[in-house]
């Protein structure tokens, strides 16, 4: 026999059937997504702003090379990738880790709790909706990158995607992580701004994170930030494929594999 239950997310009536937990989750995290005015603006007109003021802010620089065997680029070219991963980072920190905490503060997840639903499934739920929205995300950010300041796409397309949905995967396990405990917004934003804000600094976001000592560059390439971006560069700028970026593209994936085990692990309805 399959057990059902109804839960309240978001304002909506869920039926969750033990059968399809999953998707019911998913497409209530979309419904709930496109409700939410401030929250798309955040996701998708924000970035854009930031490059326009940022590409006209610097619009004779351009980017010093690393390898000089590598020619010189328009700060704009350099920047676009570095805030497409900043925008999967910061979807998958508060996009995740702060709507859970919501759901938590609100007493939705005790709601949830009560229905034929593993934790699992609800933890799994998030992950993919952050999944499908960064190639969204992605998708709209260069291609108004595309439009608006001529940029281009030197590797393949298919590879780029492949480096999105796992850094989608590995900051949506990271927002996980800081949501599993929190127990009120305040405690969230504080673990969720301690676990980005360095990133962002250091991960060559805006500049190049080698502008940092030589002691600190192990411990910059071993953050999920600084892989995506050097990836998504490798393949945007470059030309790079996947066989290029094995190392990066390793440190998304043991971030993701360590961060969703652990929140798993010591996730909490209440």
């Amino acid at each position: 026999m399959r057990a059902s239950g109804v839960a309240v997310v978001g304002g909506v009536a869920v039926k969750l059937r033990s059968d399809r937990p999953l998707v019911n989750l998913l497409a209530d995290r979309f419904r709930e997504f496109w409700r939410e005015p401030g929250v798309v603006f955040w996701t998708f007109g924000f970035p854009i702003m930031l490059a326009v003021v940022l590409s006209l802010a610097f619009r004779e620089k351009a980017t010093e090379a690393v390898d000089a065997s590598q020619p010189t680029t328009r700060y704009v070219d350099f920047l676009m990738p570095g805030l497409v991963g900043m925008t999967l980072l910061n979807g998958g920190a508060w996009g995740v880790g702060f709507g859970l905490i919501l759901m938590r503060t609100r007493k939705l997840l005790k709601r949830l709790a009560a229905t034929p639903m593993r934790r699992a499934d609800l933890l799994l739920a998030f992950v993919l909706f952050r999944v499908l929205l960064s190639m969204i995300e992605t998708g709209v950010l260069l291609g108004l990158g595309a439009l608006l300041f001529a940029t281009r796409i030197a590797g393949s397309v298919v590879e780029l995607a492949a480096v999105v949905m796992l850094s989608g995967l590995s900051f949506a396990g990271l927002g996980l992580l800081c949501a599993s405990r929190a127990q009120n917004p305040q405690t969230g934003n504080g673990w969720v701004n301690l676990a980005t804000l360095p990133m962002f600094l250091v991960s060559g976001v805006f500049f190049e994170s080698r502008n940092f000592p030589a002691w600190l560059q192990p411990w910059i390439d071993a953050l999920p930030l600084t892989a995506c971006n050097d990836a998504l560069r490798a393949i945007v700028q470059h030309g790079g494929t996947v066989a290029d970026i094995a190392p990066q593209c390793g440190v998304l994936a043991l971030w993701g594999a360590v961060t969703f085990a652990a929140a798993l692990r010591i996730f909490r309805w209440t």
